[in-house]
């Protein structure tokens, strides 16, 4: 009978000890902060998410995408793809999956390319929510482009873009050094 009694208090403490909180928050990255204070850094993109409406269930069902892939989710890992922040200026060479809602064609050009000096640029460090968040508009010939990104300790990046002339889309990536 003791024996059980010891055995019972021995599991539930166990099981008290396994079933804590298992995810801790990552503590602030000194590095990373640097590099975003000194607007110096590049977030290499993995992934697209595009908007799924009709006509982008209709390319996923088609058979384009390549395997492992979804229609709201493309792995774009290696193709080079990235948001350079150097001082004053952004730019950027992203694909583009999803819909374009005003006149113009994609010339020779079909992602989001640009190189200029964002306007109205927010850098704030939230430490509420453990992330910097980094907001700018920034303009390509006759396209505008409402930038949103969340860059969090562990070297993360969610990149939002909103843009003039075509449907919003997000991608992820991982933040670095800023290569010269």
């Amino acid at each position: 009978m003791i024996v059980r009694k010891i055995a019972l208090v021995f599991s539930v403490t166990i099981l008290m000890l396994h079933c804590s909180p298992s995810q801790k928050l990552v503590e602030n990255n000194a590095a990373l902060d640097g590099l975003i204070a000194q607007k110096r850094f590049e977030i290499k993109v993995r992934t697209v998410e595009p908007l799924v409406t009709q006509a982008m269930a209709q390319v996923a069902n088609s058979g384009m995408l390549p395997p492992g892939n979804t229609i709201s989710r493309i792995d774009v890992t290696g193709q080079g793809h990235f948001i350079k922040v150097h001082g004053d200026s952004v730019s950027a060479n992203l694909p583009y999956f999803g819909e374009r809602q005003m006149g113009g064609g994609y010339d020779d050009n079909p992602g989001i390319k640009f190189n200029a000096i964002p306007k109205n640029i927010e850098i704030i460090r939230e430490d509420d929510k453990n992330r910097h968040r980094i907001k700018f508009t920034i303009n390509d010939k006759t396209e505008t482009f409402i930038i949103n990104t969340e860059v969090y300790p562990n070297s993360s990046a969610l990149v939002s873009i909103r843009s003039s002339h075509r449907n919003p889309i997000r991608y992820s990536g991982t933040v670095g050094e800023l290569e010269e």
